[in-house]
């Protein structure tokens, strides 16, 4: 059954206290919790390339302190670089009181935010032949590379994550916001690895609706074992402007209809709206949810 939740105030603060803002910074970061070091997740980072070498990946996994030789979940977070500079170190305190999971924060080689051209082509999908193509929405940056990222987080990324830590596969979970949402639904409809879904603000309007048109068409395999959030801030509804070519103005509208397809095919589902949070601000309440759900099966 498809529930609706309303954010809660803790989140809004959160979301305006770290400025996530509309439209992503392009400002260099500084510093992160793995250079400042975590009282209860140790860090560690490596950097891969891309099947066609024109992408280097930079990948933080961090694990938790305590117990590390059980089986633990795992939450695969796109658009890496944003997300460690977002993790604190109180965030990591609430996930190690119990049942803590490893994280993989999965960036881009470079000391910025967001890497709009890399992600462009790594978290959106395809018409279905394959072709890597202009983004119908930015045309000096190409698009439709999801399967071949894919391949490479299900593949030689996750085969380095178990190398490292031992990992539970009942509970593995991929969060994405906008363009990784994106990459989050599509993963859902194309692979049996990940078993809890966290897509945050996607691109639905992206292509012409091409994400709601594969949901329509789509023929989910284990459907019924796949747990999805769906997320979204209200604050663009009424809007006159889109306040970033990433945001659709009515993306809930579009959002209950992709959970309601979901649910048809008997996909677990949550949608949950943020009142008066933006596109952008909706990154942080977001990764904080998948981190309070702790993967539970």
């Amino acid at each position: 059954m498809l529930n609706i939740y309303r954010g809660i105030c803790f989140l809004i603060l959160s979301a305006l206290m770290y400025g996530a803002s509309a439209k992503p910074m392009i400002e260099p970061l500084g510093p992160n919790i793995a250079d400042e070091k975590s009282a209860y997740y140790d860090f560690k980072i490596e950097t891969f390339r891309s099947a066609d070498q024109l992408r280097t990946y930079k990948v933080w996994l961090a694990v938790p302190k305590e117990k590390k030789s059980q089986a633990r979940a795992v939450l695969y977070m796109l658009d890496g670089n944003a997300v460690m500079d977002r993790l604190k170190e109180p965030m990591l305190k609430k996930m190690a009181v119990y049942d803590a999971p490893v994280l993989v924060a999965v960036g881009y080689d470079t000391q910025l935010p967001f890497l709009s051209e890399a992600r462009s082509v790594d978290y959106t999908p395809g018409k279905g032949d394959g072709i890597i193509e202009p983004d119908p929405r930015s045309p000096s940056r190409m698009s439709g590379g999801s399967q071949a990222f894919r391949d490479f987080v299900t593949g030689p990324l996750a085969a380095w994550v178990d190398n490292e830590v031992k990992i539970d596969s009942q509970r593995i979970g991929l969060r994405g916001h906008s363009y990784g949402g994106l990459f989050v639904l599509d993963s859902m409809m194309n692979s049996d690895y990940f078993t809890h879904y966290f897509a945050a603000s996607p691109s639905l309007a992206w292509a012409d609706q091409r994400m709601l048109n594969q949901i329509m068409q789509a023929k989910i395999s284990n459907a019924e074992h796949k747990k999805l959030w769906l997320m979204e801030g209200d604050s663009e509804q009424g809007s006159q402007v889109p306040l970033s070519a990433n945001i659709s103005l009515n993306g809930i509208d579009q959002l209950r209809k992709a959970a309601l397809l979901l649910n048809q095919q008997k996909v677990q589902n949550k949608l949950i709206i943020y009142p008066q949070l933006t596109h952008g601000e909706v990154f942080i309440p977001a990764m904080q949810e998948a981190f309070d759900q702790k993967l539970r099966n």
